[in-house]
C-alpha cells in the first residue's frame, strides 16, 4: 500500500472502532488500536471485538485489574494479530498468572507482558518468565525508583531475544544501562521512557553499538529539520527507526508524507505530538514490511515479528500511562 492508502485504511478502522464498541474511547486509544489493524492490512470487526470482550469478561473475576483503556488496547492488538479464539484469551490469562507467580506485580501493565508471551512457545515460557523476572530485578538495581510494573514488558522482551541468549541477566541489565547513560548524554531525559528506549536498543543489537548511537544523533537532527521536536513520547520510535537505518537506507523525508496525510485526513487536529508519534510508527511499520520481504537481510521473521509486537505493546502502554495520568489529575 502507498502512504495515502495506509492513512485511508487507518482512518476507516478508526471510524469503525468509534462507531462500534469503542465509541467512548479517547481518540489516541482508538487510533492506536486502528494502527494495529492497519499494520496487518486488516479491517476492524466490531462483532469480533464484542465477542472477544465477552469471552474475556467471562474468564475474568469480578475484581480484576484489566480496565479501559488497557482492555481495549489489548484486545485490539490480539485481534489484529489473529489471536481471536477463546483459547487465546485463556492463554493470555494463564500467562498473566504465570507472571504473577514469579513475582511480577498484579497490574494492568502486566497484561501487556502476558500479550508478549503469546509469541513464545509454550515449552519455553517458564524459562522466559523466570529470566525476565531476574532481568527486572537487575534493572531495578540500576534505577530503583524508576523501575515499576510498567517495565515488566521490557524484561519479557529482553528475555525473549535470541541475540541476548548468551548473556546473563546482570549482563543484559548492564547493557541496557550503557545505552541509558549514553542516550542521556545525547539529549534523552532521565525517565521511564528512556529506560524503555535503552532496553529496545539492547534488544535490537545484542551488544553496545556505537553505530546505532551515531545514527540516533543524526536522526534527531533530521527530525528537527522537518518540524518534529524530540520528546519523551518519541524515544522508543527514534531508537527503533535508527536501528532500521543501520540495516538499510531509509528516506526520512518520507515522514513528511505521513505527517501531511495524518494532518489532513485524521481527527487528530489538536494532538500534534501524538500525530508525530503515529507518523514515526507508520514509518517503522513500512520499513518492517520491507524487511519481511527481503531474504538478503540477516534478520529472522521471528525477530521482526517480535519487534513489531514490542512496538505495538510499547505504543499501547504509553497511551495507557498517559491516560492514567490524565485521569488521576482530573
Amino acid at each position: 500500500m502507498n502512504r495515502d492508502h495506509v492513512i485511508d485504511l487507518l482512518q476507516m478502522n478508526y471510524r469503525e472502532i468509534k462507531e462500534g464498541k469503542g465509541r467512548g474511547f479517547d481518540k489516541r486509544v482508538a487510533y492506536t488500536i486502528a494502527q494495529s489493524y492497519t499494520a496487518k492490512a486488516h479491517h476492524f470487526s466490531d462483532y469480533d471485538y464484542r465477542r472477544m470482550e465477552e469471552i474475556l469478561k467471562a474468564e475474568l473475576s469480578v475484581f480484576n485489574l484489566l480496565r479501559q483503556p488497557v482492555r481495549g488496547l489489548l484486545l485490539g492488538m490480539m485481534l489484529a494479530n489473529n489471536k481471536s479464539k477463546e483459547l487465546d484469551i485463556q492463554t493470555l490469562l494463564l500467562d498473566y498468572q504465570r507472571l504473577c507467580d514469579v513475582g511480577f506485580q498484579r497490574s494492568s501493565y502486566s497484561y501487556f507482558s502476558a500479550y508478549l508471551l503469546l509469541f513464545t512457545k509454550t515449552a519455553e515460557k517458564e524459562f522466559i518468565v523466570r529470566k525476565a523476572r531476574s532481568i527486572f530485578e537487575e534493572l531495578k538495581s540500576h534505577h530503583y525508583f524508576l523501575t515499576g510494573a510498567k517495565d515488566g514488558a521490557i524484561s519479557i522482551t529482553l528475555a525473549q531475544q535470541e541475540k541476548l541468549e548468551s548473556l546473563t541477566s546482570k549482563q543484559i541489565a548492564y547493557l541496557v544501562e550503557e545505552y541509558y547513560q549514553i542516550l542521556n548524554k545525547n539529549g534523552f531525559y532521565k525517565s521511564s521512557e528512556l529506560q524503555f528506549a535503552a532496553a529496545t536498543a539492547a534488544m535490537l543489537t545484542g551488544y553496545f553499538s556505537h553505530e546505532l548511537i551515531e545514527v540516533i544523533i543524526r536522526l534527531i537532527v533530521d527530525l528537527k529539520q522537518i518540524g518534529i521536536k524530540f520528546k519523551k513520547s518519541l524515544y522508543n520510535n527514534v531508537v527503533t527507526l535508527a536501528f532500521l537505518a543501520t540495516i538499510k537506507e531509509i528516506d526520512f523525508q518520507a515522514l513528511r508524507g505521513y505527517l501531511e496525510c495524518l494532518e489532513k485526513k485524521t481527527n487528530l487536529r489538536f494532538y500534534k505530538e501524538f500525530r508525530q508519534s503515529l507518523a514515526l510508527s507508520l514509518m517503522i511499520q513500512e520499513e518492517m514490511n520491507y524487511l519481511m520481504k527481503d531474504d538478503n537481510l540477516n534478520m529472522s521473521a521471528l525477530t521482526i515479528t517480535m519487534i513489531m509486537a514490542q512496538e505495538a505493546s510499547a505504543a499501547a502502554a504509553a497511551i495507557a500511562v498517559s491516560m492514567a495520568a490524565v485521569n488521576s489529575s482530573s
